[in-house]
Formats: C-alpha cells, structure tokens, sequence
C-alpha cells in the first residue's frame, strides 16, 4: 500500500469522488453533488493505493485560514469496505498526516462520527468536547498536534 498527493480534477481525485460517494454517502441516502465539492480544489488531497496502481482510499486536508497557518482539516476520510480493519487507515492517516505537516501544517482537527472516534484515538486524536450535527448526524470534533513539526 501507498499514499499518494492526488490533483483536484485527476483520475485518481475521480476514483476517490466515487468511494466517497459509495461509502460516505448512500449510506446515508445522499448523492455526492457538485455543492458539495466547490472549494476543494485548494485543498491537500491524498490517495490510498494498492501497489498495482487501484484507488481503495483517501482523504482531504482543508487548511483553516481563521485558526492560524499551521492548522489543517482532515476531512472525507474513507477506505474501501473490503479493507477496512487490516492496517489501510491508519496508514492512510499517519502518511497523509506526515506529508501536510511537511508543508507546515502542525494542528490537525476533524469531525469524527461517533462510531469512528475510537478509531482516529488511536491515530493520536483527542476529543475536543465540541460536537455538530453534520449530514444528520453527530460528529464529535477531535484534535491532534505534531510535536514533531514535519513528520
């Protein structure tokens, strides 16, 4: 497995809209429209891949001007059914993590589904106390700094 920067707009950022979708989304009986990825094309996007080149993950990190220029929004976090639970996402996350803090982010916060959150503790992540309603239903907001400043 690897973790790749994906363009806005690519093949590889198209496969990763239909995991989104598939994953993310129906689930929850909502289609993935255009609305709903206006902005992203200043965003960090990654790509979790199989060595044979296929798309089976990835995520977003939304840099947040209004929290300081070293904090990131780890956002649209998903991986494949088929390879949940054997190592993907905690790949996923720590690669990823370790790419945008190279670029000086050092402050990593996201909404986390309550069903998930255990998941992204043991990535590191702190809840916050802070939670929201997003796509009806609670996300508990949750933080992690990277002591180490680049990786």
């Amino acid at each position: 497995m690897r973790v790749i920067p994906i363009e806005y707009g690519s093949a590889e950022y198209e496969e990763m809209l239909v995991l989104r979708r598939r994953f993310l989304r129906e689930p929850l009986g909502l289609p993935l429209s255009d609305k709903d990825v206006l902005g992203e094309e200043g965003q960090h996007h990654f790509a979790l891949q199989t060595e044979d080149g296929k798309t089976i993950g990835g995520l977003i990190g939304k840099p947040i001007a209004d929290s300081g220029d070293d904090t990131v929004q780890i956002r649209q976090v998903v991986v494949h059914e088929d390879n949940r639970r054997t190592g993907c996402g905690t790949k996923l996350m720590a690669e990823a993590e370790g790419h945008l803090a190279r670029l000086g982010f050092a402050r990593f916060v996201l909404y986390a589904r309550e069903e998930s959150a255990s998941f992204y503790e043991r990535c590191g992540y702190q809840r916050t106390g802070e939670s929201k309603e997003l796509l009806g239903l609670l996300h508990v907001r949750m933080e992690k700094t990277n002591a180490a400043g680049g990786g």
